[in-house]
This record gives structure tokens, C-alpha cells and sequence, in this order.
């Protein structure tokens, strides 16, 4: 098998070069091209075709996770690492939806980089065990707001109807908007209540946030 093709973006030149010094320094990777914005990584891929993209995520005129779904969605085989200081939740979250399968931060030694970028080469995903907690954490509490929202009580249009009157919609407004008669959404609310055990609209709405409904 010949060298592994990497591309490496990032905005900050000294660690471009650093990061392209340290990768070399290994035979079995070549860097084919480095570029500085998400906008040169996507001209890069289109041209040089690599198998890795080294990226990182904030960077000017267009960031990497921009960058990562375009590459993504392009079609080629290249994948894409995130790589950066940054250990936001929310960041690598985005990151990981726009197809990133490494997510590693800059302070990581040669010999984990090494093993990390073929493991992404060979098809397997990384995350760096330093921001997997607050992932888990993160899903975890998705999956019980999911299980809340599979138990309610309350009809697809009810639902509807209830984030409407949370909304400060009258009913009126509430029937022009979901093209129904001001009695059904009566009849919907009147529901609504008994299904809460709710003795008004403010109850509802109360009681169907605090169990994740709405």
C-alpha cells in the first residue's frame, strides 16, 4: 500500500508547517497540500483528491465544519479530522453531523496522531477521550428527553396546538395558522387539559415543558 494522502488546513500558518513537519517525519504519510480556509480545503480536495483532511474548525471566510459537510456531501472517498483546541460540546456535535470521523485536539502526541489518522484511513472513528464525557453526557440526556416525548400523552396536533398557545397565540390565531376552525382547536384544548389533568391553558403549558413535551 503506498503512503497515506493528507491534506492539512489550518488558518494559522506556524502551525500548519509544524503539524506538516511532525506528519512527514513518518514514510508512510505524504502531505499533498496544505491550505489555510475551509473554502482552499474544498478547491484542495477537488484537485488533489486525499484520503485525510487534517482540518481545523475556526478558521476565516468559511470554518471547517462548513468545509467538512461540503467535503462530505462531494462525494469522494476523503475523510475528515477535526482538529483543533476547541473542546465545546456543541462544536464537536456539529463537527460529527457534518461527517467528521476524527475529532482530536491539537496538544495530541506524533504517536497518537499517527495511529489516529490511519485508524480514520482504515474506516474506524475517533474521538479524543478528553471530550467523550460531555458527549455521552450530552446524548444521554437527548435520549431521556426522547423517551419523555415518546410517553406524552397528547395526539401530533395537540402537541402542535399546545406550543401555539405556549406561544401566546389566541385561538383564533391558532386556527388561521394550522387552517382549522376555531371550535376544533377548542375541542383540541379542552382535550389537552383533561389528558394534563390540567385545570388551564397556563397549567398546560407548564406541566407539558416540565416534562419535555413542548
Amino acid at each position: 500500500m503506498g503512503a497515506i494522502r493528507l491534506l492539512v488546513v489550518d488558518d494559522h500558518a506556524i502551525v500548519r508547517q509544524g503539524l506538516i513537519k511532525l506528519i512527514e517525519m513518518n514514510e508512510e504519510f505524504r502531505v499533498v497540500a496544505e491550505g489555510s480556509n475551509g473554502r482552499e480545503a474544498i478547491e484542495l480536495v477537488d484537485a488533489h483528491r486525499p484520503d485525510i483532511v487534517l482540518m481545523d474548525l475556526n478558521m476565516p471566510d468559511m470554518d471547517g465544519i462548513e468545509a467538512c459537510r461540503r467535503i462530505t456531501n462531494c462525494g469522494t472517498a476523503t475523510k475528515v479530522i477535526a482538529l483543533t483546541v476547541c473542546e465545546d460540546i456543541d462544536m464537536i456535535t456539529q463537527a460529527l453531523a457534518a461527517g467528521a470521523k476524527g475529532y482530536i485536539l491539537k496538544n495530541t502526541d506524533l504517536e497518537s496522531l499517527t495511529r489516529i489518522i490511519k485508524g480514520v484511513f482504515e474506516g474506524k472513528a475517533y474521538i479524543d477521550p478528553s471530550v467523550t464525557t460531555g458527549l455521552i453526557d450530552r446524548y444521554t440526556n437527548y435520549a431521556r428527553q426522547a423517551q419523555t416525548r415518546d410517553a406524552s400523552p397528547l395526539s401530533e396536533r395537540e402537541t402542535e396546538v399546545l406550543g401555539l398557545v405556549a406561544a401566546g397565540k389566541t385561538n383564533r390565531e391558532i386556527a388561521e395558522e394550522l387552517f382549522i376552525s376555531e371550535k376544533t382547536v377548542k375541542n383540541h384544548i379542552t382535550s389537552i387539559l383533561r389528558k394534563l389533568d390540567a385545570a388551564d391553558r397556563t397549567e398546560a403549558c407548564v406541566v407539558a415543558m416540565k416534562r419535555n413535551m413542548i
